[in-house]
């Protein structure tokens, strides 16, 4: 049975969790994690709770899934030294580098790769158990196929999210709260950019002929109806998102998904929290595959519930509805009393009528089913709700939808199961009290066979001085004494399932001494269940390990033979700059200029091969890019690489990593590989990389840094780009313009129309399809590194990038000739800066680079 996983984000939840059926548990590092707002535990709570969990038989797991820049890595070895001595059974790691450097300090500590590693095939999990990972979290986008197939192709432990919220980003790809908000995702901040309203505009004029306001805000997920498949396929562990939520939802999201795993058939009755105490809307997210119309319900982006109906008429103060399929089922009847998912009083009751933006909601003072007059058989049942007098149905209309999204009762039943003795989980024990006469009295206690612990009383049995009790009532006295005092394990994790007694039938035996050998004997058992084996971490070895690494950078050792013979040895200080185009028209626009390279990152659909020729009849490497996303069956672009041969290839996934590297073709990273530190440059390089990207989330001053411990040879830096926001596997071309649930439903919409998307503070920003139908928000104001330069030449970077998105040819060559020229010192930098601002629609920006505000921790 794989292991059912549930988010802590206070200590209310962990004990929700523990005690309504889960195996394992997740929580964040003090001061590190990706939840940025949830409570920030010391260390001696963090040792508390992982040995509260570990009693009762439940794992946990330490998430620092985060990148960590230069300067924090070199001063985290102490601080993951002391973390490790608290004895986690595991750390859920995103950064390379990280997970290097807490191999170097405890080879044997346990380490998962985060969902933000963006692990989406059998070549990216590969590739990360090279470093040494045990497990990979994998990406929420995968189908219950691919799933399958990654499982078929590893034998890394895998883990897959079954419920929660879910990201239209892939994770560790989103940089849009960075680029709206300054927050950065990567970094434990999210904005929650997603759940914004935006509006659409189509070849430059509004449209809105769809209701998907908030375009971007899926479902939630609730994988119930796939767990068998899942299980199937040999899935290790089942993961719930919700380190934000309540203890509440945790207890009802455990106790469901536990029935579920030990086959019991869940009911109504297990359902109604899932939607009522938090929901979007439930579907199996992208487990059946694409459904872009059904992942996204464009209306709302916030918590509804669980949708009762839809307002059918307002009667003297009180609203009738005509009651939901699901409700209706299981609905009472107008003389029973409550049901499953049937609303209580008290609960929150929310009116919509989306298009209009009218919302109201109230306290429900009381429900019945009725029915209206002449009603005919079949017809759906009604449910008139009452309110209190404060409550102005004038607002009510007929046609609203009506969500039961609050329910105190409910949430007072499940704060029971983890707060009431009576109601809590407890492991089963096994005890045996033994004594003669005249021998010390002793008591055995075992869980398991395994975990047996023995106590022995300083007292010496004696004999009962009143003997006026026959045999019989002795033996029935005494076991009535010891199975009152034993069993009184209410305060501990466990519950008295078998007592044999072992005692001469005279033995006088006060009820103080059992009660002593009882705590002792439960503190023992209880060291023997957090028994943990030796890892003995150490800060000295990790400080090694970030040495060695920059001392390697500093010799200039190769990394592979690949990548010496790609880096000329005299290291020229001439730099080397490369123009990444999306439209084989913009090819013969860099006629002439002086730049070095041209990478093609074209749509679905436009062929290579002439551009790559083009491209070296004009004089200029010629390069090929890969997706951001390597999934299961999405090889064909990286065969047609292998085919095509380009002079080199821009990288952008650890699965294409992984499979180009032993191609022979000269390979360079992109920024999605998300390095942010010289441990995770040293890896990436040490893979066959000639030049790597450095992640977007590095402002000027964590670049520095990095540059201070790295060859700046082997860094890449692009200095125009428009910034990607969302990187999607849904597609928002085809849930807006069309009713197509996936392609080729959708008709190829995106080869069809420009489309652009307003944010709420008045900017437009591009939306791009890739050559897997995937989209990519771009934000319409590019960036701008142009001020870095002279630094940047000063510390030995010498490869530079431009990247176009949809310019026509004309505009491409003016804009890069301004970049060119200021890189050969013909143009002052603020001259450049000033001309390609003019070039753009929308303003240029200097973007994170230049961000160097501190993020305001909302718990304070």
């Amino acid at each position: 049975m794989p292991e059912l996983l549930l988010p802590v984000g206070t200590r209310e939840m962990l004990e929700a969790a523990v005690n309504n059926g889960a195996d394992a548990v997740y929580f964040g590092v003090p001061h590190w994690n990706a939840r940025g707002r949830t409570e920030d535990f010391s260390f001696e709570e963090v040792r508390d709770m992982i040995r509260y969990a570990r009693i009762r038989g439940v794992r946990t797991f330490l998430a620092m899934n985060v990148l960590v820049f230069e300067r924090e890595l070199q001063e985290l070895p102490e601080f993951l030294e002391k973390l490790i001595s608290l004895e986690p059974d595991a750390f859920i790691i995103q950064d390379i580098g990280l997970a290097r450097l807490i191999r170097a300090i405890c080879p044997n500590q346990e380490i998962h790769a985060s969902t933000q590693m963006t692990l989406a095939s059998a070549e990216g999990v590969n590739a990360v158990k090279s470093i040494g990972f045990n497990r990979a979290v994998l990406a929420r986008e995968l189908s219950l196929k691919e799933i399958a197939s990654i499982k078929a192709a590893t034998d890394l432990e895998l883990e897959v999210f079954i419920h929660g919220a879910l990201c239209v980003s892939y994770s560790g790809q989103c940089l849009t709260s960075e680029n709206f908000g300054g927050r950065s995702a990567n970094r434990g901040q999210c904005a929650q950019s997603c759940r914004l309203p935006y509006r659409i505009f189509v070849d430059g004029k509004e449209y809105r002929d769809t209701d998907a306001q908030y375009l971007f805000s899926p479902h939630d997920l609730c994988a119930l109806p796939k767990l068998k498949e899942l299980e199937e396929i040999g899935v290790d562990s089942l993961k719930v998102e919700g380190r934000l939520k309540s203890p509440e939802y945790v207890a009802a999201v455990s106790r469901a998904y536990r029935k579920a795993l030990n086959g019991t058939s869940l009911e109504a009755k297990d359902m109604e929290p899932l939607e009522v105490l938090f929901s979007r809307g439930l579907t199996t997210g992208f487990l059946e595959g694409d459904n872009h119309q059904e992942l996204v319900d464009g209306t709302f982006s916030n918590h509804h519930g669980l949708f009762l109906g839809t307002v059918v008429k307002i009667d003297r103060g009180h609203v009738i509805i005509g009651l939901d399929s699901a409700i209706s089922d299981v609905a009472p009847s107008a003389q029973s009393g409550s049901s499953g998912m049937f609303p209580r009083p008290g609960d929150g009751i929310l009116f919509e009528n989306a298009p209009l933006g009218i919302s109201v909601g109230s306290r429900l003072y009381a429900a019945q089913v009725t029915h209206l007059p002449h009603a005919k058989r079949g017809d759906p049942k009604l449910l008139k709700l009452k309110f209190g007098r404060e409550f102005d149905t004038r607002q009510i209309a007929a046609g609203m939808k009506v969500y039961r999204n609050d329910s105190p009762a409910l949430e007072r039943e499940l704060r029971k199961t983890f707060t009431e003795r009576e109601q809590m989980m407890r492991l089963p024990i096994h005890m045996t009290l033994s004594g003669k006469i005249g021998e010390a009295l002793k008591l055995s206690v075992y869980d398991t066979p395994r975990n047996t612990v023995e106590v022995i009383s300083d007292f010496i049995l004696e004999e009962a001085r009143n003997k006026g009790n026959s045999g019989n009532d002795a033996e029935k006295a005494l076991r009535e004494l010891a199975q009152k005092e034993l069993s009184a394990l209410s305060s501990t994790a466990y519950i008295l399932k078998n007592l044999e007694i072992q005692v001469d039938r005279n033995a006088f035996i006060p009820g103080k001494l059992l009660r002593t050998l009882r705590q002792n004997a439960i503190e023992k058992l209880d060291e023997k269940r957090t028994e943990w084996k030796p890892l003995n971490p150490s800060a000295e070895a990790g400080k090694a390990f970030l040495n060695n690494t920059r001392v390697k950078f500093k010799s200039g050792t190769d990394y592979a033979s690949a990548v010496s013979a790609a880096i000329p040895k005299a290291r020229s200080a001439q730099p080397t700059i490369s123009v990444l185009v999306r439209s084989p028209d913009q090819v013969a626009a860099l006629e002439g200029l002086a730049i070095d390279r041209v990478i093609m990152d074209f749509d679905w659909g436009v062929k290579y091969d002439d551009s790559l020729q083009q491209i070296r009849e004009l004089g200029f490497k010629a390069g090929m890019a890969t997706l951001r996303i390597h999934k299961p069956g999405e090889s064909h672009y990286l065969k047609n690489i292998l085919r095509l041969a380009p002079d080199f290839a821009l990288v952008r996934n650890l699965g294409a990593l992984s499979i180009l590297k032993e191609s022979g073709i000269p390979l360079t990273g992109d920024y999605s590989l998300n390095a942010a530190n010289s441990a995770s440059y040293d890896w990436l390089l040490s893979q066959g990389l000639s030049t790597l990207h450095p992640s977007w989330d590095l402002n000027s001053t964590q670049l520095f840094d990095l540059l201070d411990n790295i060859d700046g040879t082997r860094l890449e830096l692009t200095l125009h780009q428009y910034m990607p926001a969302f990187h999607s596997e849904y597609c928002a071309f085809a849930r807006a313009l069309t009713t197509g649930r996936r392609f080729p439903e959708c008709g190829k919409i995106c080869t069809k129309h420009r489309v652009e998307i307003l944010d709420h503070k008045g900017e437009r920003h591009f939306l791009q399809s890739d050559a897997e139908c995937r989209n990519t928000l771009f934000v319409g104001k590019p960036q701008s590194a142009l001020k870095l330069l002279p630094r940047l030449r000063s510390a030995g970077v010498n490869h530079f990038r431009l990247e176009m998105l949809t310019e026509d040819a004309e505009t491409v060559r003016r804009k890069v000739l301004i970049y060119t020229q200021a890189i050969q010192g013909k143009i002052a930098i603020e001259e450049a800066i000033r001309e390609a601002g003019i070039q753009e629609k929308y303003g240029l920006s200097e973007g994170q680079l230049f961000n160097e505000s501190t993020w305001q921790d909302r718990k304070k």
